[in-house]
């Protein structure tokens, strides 16, 4: 009896039955985005004007002799702290006093000439002419020596202020002219405190004086407030910036003069904005960023004009309305067009 081999008959019932079958349908996905909405919020802020300046007191002054001369002495050094009044730096007087011995010797001459032609007047010696005259010089020899006298008391050099120095500009054993800067002094009064800072026309129509004003120096945590003291009504040469003043209400802190101040201005005047979550912006750099919107199940890119962060608030000044529902969570994404499916 003859085997018959059934492995190549399996094989082919095997590939009867798959043929017989038809195709598998091909499962469909869903391929929306999941994604979160919020609604922006309308409401009326005022935008605040960013700029930067430097902290200096109101009260700082160039020190200098009103005569030249040799300096004899400076008794303090930069950073030396100062009363008002204290005697800061001196001249060397030897010039100084041998030009008030000389006016002192020219009044006490015209006083002796003025009186004798007075008395030889009254004798019907000397004429009226020579009367007036001697009167005349005795009068201009008073105010030499007046002259002289006051020379010699702005010889030193005496703190207007109580303050610190800041600079020294010159040494002692130096010639200076008269009005030459020697000592650079500041006050360091908690009232005295400004800060000044370049603003641009448009906003500086946006500011009458008086707004509230945030400062933040890098070495202080804090924020520190302050008050727009005044603006200038012309703008810098150098610049093209109308210069606002700050004066910076009483605080803690332990300012210096020079440090760099971020400057936040309030205007009192409002204007309408949207606000969004600060995550919900894609794509931003300068002013200009993106967000995502819900229509119709779809994805739509706007474009959008950023006014200011605040905390974890965009505030929108342009790009969007109040009715539109904002992409929050899922943004990341999403491109323009693409399906969308909203979870709570």
């Amino acid at each position: 009896m003859k085997h018959i081999n059934s492995l190549p008959l399996f094989i082919f019932l095997a590939l009867a039955i798959i043929g017989c079958s038809g195709p598998k349908p091909v499962q469909k996905t869903d391929d929306a985005i999941p994604v979160k909405l919020i609604s922006s919020d309308a409401l009326t802020e005022n935008e605040p004007v960013e700029t930067s300046g430097l902290l200096s007191s109101e009260q700082q002054s160039n020190l200098s002799f009103k005569t030249g001369g040799i300096i004899n002495r400076i008794f303090v050094k930069e950073g030396d702290h100062v009363n008002n009044g204290q005697v800061l730096a001196s001249l060397n007087m030897t010039e100084v006093n041998a030009q008030l011995n000389q006016a002192e010797e020219g009044f006490n001459k015209a006083k002796r000439d003025a009186q004798r032609t007075a008395n030889l007047f009254k004798d019907s010696v000397s004429t009226r002419e020579q009367l007036e005259n001697t009167q005349t010089t005795l009068v201009i020899a008073k105010k030499s020596l007046d002259i002289a006298r006051f020379n010699a008391t702005q010889s030193t050099i005496r703190a207007n202020t109580s303050g610190v120095v800041l600079k020294k500009l010159a040494n002692e054993g130096e010639q200076v002219a008269g009005g030459t800067p020697i000592l650079y002094i500041s006050s360091v009064s908690t009232k005295d405190w400004i800060v000044k800072c370049g603003i641009t026309d448009k906003d500086r129509s946006r500011i009458s004086g008086n707004e509230k004003v945030d400062l933040n120096f890098d070495v202080f945590p804090q924020t520190i407030t302050g008050v727009v003291k005044s603006l200038a009504q012309g703008t810098d040469a150098g610049s093209g910036l109308y210069q606002a003043e700050i004066r910076l209400n009483p605080t803690d802190a332990r300012l210096i003069s020079g440090l760099f101040a971020k400057v936040k201005i309030y205007p009192f005047g409002k204007t309408d904005l949207l606000s969004v979550p600060v995550d919900a912006l894609v794509e931003g750099k300068n002013d200009s960023a993106y967000v995502y919107t819900s229509v119709n199940n779809r994805a739509v890119k706007k474009a959008v004009k950023v006014a200011y962060l605040k905390n974890d608030k965009a505030f929108i000044s342009a790009g969007i309305v109040a009715t539109d529902q904002i992409i929050r969570e899922g943004s990341a994404y999403l491109t323009n067009g693409a399906p969308i499916k909203i979870i709570r």
